[in-house]
């Protein structure tokens, strides 16, 4: 069995596909002597009749079918390894980090994330899901190699960025919560009011808290959840809700004022870097696809 090769696993994969030894020696560019003998050794090493002969055409025998899908599945894995290979030679990177801020929707990224599977299907990608300050913190210990997050002040040296997009934060709740039917423009003691969903964390500064009860969760999805189910309001980012909003399944509030703004804000996102990262075409490649995301 140890002396059992890829090229028998190949030649008889060959012979299945082609339906014939002939058909295999002209597929492979060899005499069908050879192609007889690889399939004799490779029954003798495994101790099994992979092929009937006595019809025309050779047929997989019950262990031929048998084995069949485990060596398709061992043929696919040692291609897999050859491209993860030669990618490495070619300076490809073996591994991506990248951090993304919770308060931002995934979907900002999905594109250029699909994008660069389709272009780097053997790189593979670790995301985590940080707050702002921890993806920062995060590309400046060199514990990643790209950051999405929000543009805040004070942006490291360390770091260079591009926008991908400006998000707008809105006010929402669900349809059957009591402020759902309020006139056009709430009044900030209305909101004072009703209990607020409020995100904080050690690593959060909070804005816009207004509700005299409040309930601070950890994460943006937790929000999410609370207010879908009528038990509150807050601000979200339109992108991450735009299809519940269409639905009917949040009502959007337009408050009379918020932070000292008769309007609501609206937030940066960016996609960074450190100056000092060479990187390689795998990372150049999804930065840049990111960075595009909002101009397709």
């Amino acid at each position: 069995m140890n002396a059992i090769t890829l090229d028998q696993f190949m030649v008889f994969l060959t012979i299945v596909d082609e339906k014939s030894f002939a058909g295999a020696a002209r597929k492979l560019s060899r005499t069908q002597s050879a192609i007889t003998y690889a399939i004799q050794k490779l029954e003798e090493q495994s101790d099994l009749l992979l092929f009937d002969r006595s019809t025309y055409r050779p047929t997989l025998t019950d262990a031929g079918r048998s084995v069949l899908p485990r060596i398709r599945r061992v043929m696919d894995d040692f291609g897999d390894f050859r491209l993860h290979v030669q990618s490495m030679a070619q300076g490809i990177e073996a591994e991506l980090n990248l951090v993304i801020d919770n308060f931002l929707p995934l979907s900002l990224i999905t594109p250029a994330l699909e994008a660069f599977y389709d272009a780097f299907p053997m790189v593979p990608i670790r995301i985590s899901a940080v707050w702002t300050q921890e993806a920062r913190q995060a590309l400046v210990d060199k514990r990643a190699d790209l950051g999405v997050f929000l543009r805040i002040p004070n942006m490291p040296v360390e770091l260079e960025n591009k926008v991908i997009s400006d998000i707008d934060l809105v006010l929402v709740v669900a349809p059957h919560h009591p402020l759902a039917k309020e006139p056009s423009k709430v009044s900030h003691h209305t909101l004072r009011d009703h209990l607020q969903i409020v995100v904080s964390s050690q690593h959060t500064e909070n804005f816009g808290l207004v509700g005299v009860n409040q309930w601070k969760v950890s994460e943006v999805r937790l929000r999410y959840n609370l207010i879908m189910a009528g038990l509150g309001w807050g601000s979200m980012p339109r992108q991450m809700i735009e299809t519940e909003i269409s639905r009917g399944e949040l009502v959007v509030l337009d408050p009379e004022q918020w932070d000292s703004s008769n309007k609501m804000p609206r937030i940066t996102a960016l996609i960074a870097k450190r100056k000092d990262n060479a990187m390689g075409p795998a990372a150049s490649f999804l930065m840049d696809e990111i960075a595009n995301c909002q101009t397709r």
